[in-house]
């Protein structure tokens, strides 16, 4: 008898292919209750940093670009000192004009004192009024010139003549007006640089823009552009290496206090919040179930210390093993026992070679398994120990499985970045477009008033607003339109927030498999079934749906068993309701 052929029904992906488990991230982000943690995470993060740089000093706040100042001498092997140098400079050149600017516009009469008050950006508001004041003057002038000219012309033309000349100086009147309006909200803006740029905001711009380098790397295929000999912008490695090195370094060399207060700030708010999207991605993900709110908080509120210690560990180790080369080379500098300590120097120098690997052993372990650690206390339920020798074990143990999951995820999560944020930008674009439809009033510089108060979403999401030009009631009104603006911007940025959760605790998962030999559905829960919400429709090929599909076939095939027996013919003759030995009736 021939073979039958094998026919094939059905593939089971993620077990085929397991990396396409990833490809569940986007769904578990988008989760209302882990979107709103990200929101809330961030505008805690926004509100915290700008909080810092309004009571910060102006004079030890940045300079205008100076994180990117401070990259480019950074990979030109500029010293420190040079960038101070540099960053000194730029800020002697800001209060120079200003202190030109106080004495053109006679708010103090000795250059002395005008030195002085640049120093802080004092007297900026009399700066202001004397720019609204020259607005408001070359304004008045052009009022009366256009008034001037339409009297002359009334006088000389008639018919289509007039409202062609009519039409004509209203149009260099608007021009006029708008120009005097832009040039004053420009003139203050440059001016209000004397107060330097919020150290946060510094940071918080040069971040989003290497992420925003990243998703563009993604989409145009440039990995490895901006190392040496490639004239391509920086890529997806370059601007991956910025974002953890170059801002952080930055804030921690030349602005400590800062660094400190703002990584206590948002180490604090990264454990409570982020550490609950961990959580209800750990469910989500291995039982297909939703967990509340309330008890990933009080999960996250419960192992606070775990999650804030997890990533300060390995950087305390390599701090206590960093002494040893500093101990060494500051004893050899101590004067008259300096010589016989560079020869026992020399002698025990392997000491410090072996220091320096065991540092960078951390610091790679570290920098391969942060993104690990917060999904190992969520799904183990365990604490900052454990969250660093499984995240270490795993990068160790199989590195390049870890890094083609993180390559897959960083791939995959910039198209659904740029999914959202289409999204966001095109209901922004509607919003805006159907309001200025019926919205036909004018803003005192003669623009759309609409347009004044907000532009609409064009490349970018962000705005500025020209306050100067707004009356009271239009200020409050833009304000108001902006507070609703950005909360809706704002979650494109908490979707980031909870991709990255998400994406990173499907490759513990998935690490944890490989390396463990552990299951995907296995996830430590401690809650009671009111903590979970309505169990989530099982994803096709997803664990929860293959431990359903075991727990309804036993039951399945003793009903199909019991219903074959029924049908069966049996041997044996039916029943007779007759006696035996009784007559047949009649």
């Amino acid at each position: 008898m021939a073979d039958e052929p094998l026919v094939i029904r059905g593939i089971n992906w993620r077990e085929t292919l397991p990396f396409t488990n990833l490809f569940r991230a986007f769904r578990v982000a988008v989760h209302p209750s882990k979107l709103v943690l990200g929101l809330i995470l961030l505008l805690s993060i926004y509100a915290g940093g700008r909080i810092l740089d309004g009571i910060w000093p102006a004079r030890y706040l940045a300079v205008p670009g100076e994180v990117s100042r401070y990259e480019e001498l950074r990979s030109t092997g500029a010293t420190p000192q040079q960038f101070l140098e540099d960053r000194r400079a730029a800020r002697a050149a800001l209060e120079a004009i200003y202190a030109e600017r106080l004495l053109a516009d006679q708010i103090v009469t000795k250059r002395e004192e005008a030195a002085e008050e640049a120093e802080e950006g004092d007297k900026l508001g009399q700066l202001k009024d004397k720019i609204l004041t020259r607005r408001d003057s070359a304004v008045a002038a052009a009022v009366k010139a256009r008034d001037e000219e339409l009297a002359a012309r009334r006088k000389e033309l008639k018919d289509d003549a007039l409202e062609d000349a009519e039409r004509a100086i209203h149009a260099r009147y608007n021009e006029t007006a708008r120009g005097a309006h832009r040039a004053a909200y420009q003139d203050y803006r440059s001016l209000k640089l004397i107060k330097g740029v919020g150290l946060f905001s510094s940071l918080f711009d040069y971040q989003s823009s290497q992420l925003l380098n990243i998703v563009r790397g993604v989409l145009s295929g440039n990995f490895v552009g901006g190392f040496a000999g490639d004239p391509r912008p920086d890529g997806v490695i370059r601007s991956t290496i910025n974002f953890f090195t170059v801002g952080p370094l930055w804030l921690m060399r030349h602005h400590p206090v800062y660094f400190v207060v703002f990584s206590l700030m948002f180490l604090t708010l990264w454990a409570v919040f982020g550490g609950a999207i961990a959580r209800i991605a750990a469910v989500h993900v291995a039982r297909d179930e939703k967990l509340s709110v309330r008890a990933a908080l009080q999960f996250s509120i419960g192992k606070f210390l775990s999650f804030v210690s997890a990533p300060l560990i390995p950087l305390i180790i390599v701090l206590i093993v960093g002494l040893v080369p500093i101990l060494a080379g500051f004893l050899a500098a101590i004067p008259y026992v300096g010589p016989v300590l560079n020869i026992l120097l020399g002698a025990l120098f392997i000491l410090v070679i072996a220091a320096g690997f065991v540092m960078t052993l951390v610091l790679l372990g570290t920098f391969g398994g942060f993104n690990l650690m917060y999904p190992t206390i969520a799904v183990e339920g365990s604490d900052s120990f454990d969250a660093i020798s499984r995240s270490f074990s795993y990068v160790y143990a199989r590195p390049w499985r870890m890094i083609f999951y993180t390559l897959v995820a960083v791939v995959y999560g910039a198209l659904c970045y740029v999914f959202v944020r289409l999204f966001v930008g095109l209901m922004l674009a509607l919003t805006h477009q159907f309001v200025d439809i019926g919205h036909f009033a004018e803003a005192p510089s003669t623009e759309p008033l609409w347009q004044t108060m907000w532009v609409g979403p064009a490349t970018r999401l962000t705005y500025d607003i020209d306050f100067l030009t707004l009356r009271g009631d239009q200020d409050i009104a833009a304000g108001l339109v902006a507070f609703w603006v950005y909360l809706v911007v704002g979650m494109v940025g908490a979707f980031v927030i909870s991709f990255y959760f998400s994406a990173n605790t499907i490759i513990y998962y998935l690490m944890r498999r490989e390396v463990d030999a552990t299951e995907l559905d296995d996830v430590y829960v401690e809650q009671s079934d009111e903590d979970f919400g309505e169990p989530m429709p099982p994803t096709p090929g997803s664990p929860a749906e293959e431990a359903a599909a075991a727990a309804v076939a036993p039951t399945a095939a003793a009903e199909a068993s019991s219903a074959a027996a029924d049908a069966a013919p049996s041997d044996e003759p039916p029943p007779s309701s007759a006696e035996p030995g009784a007559p047949p009736s009649t």
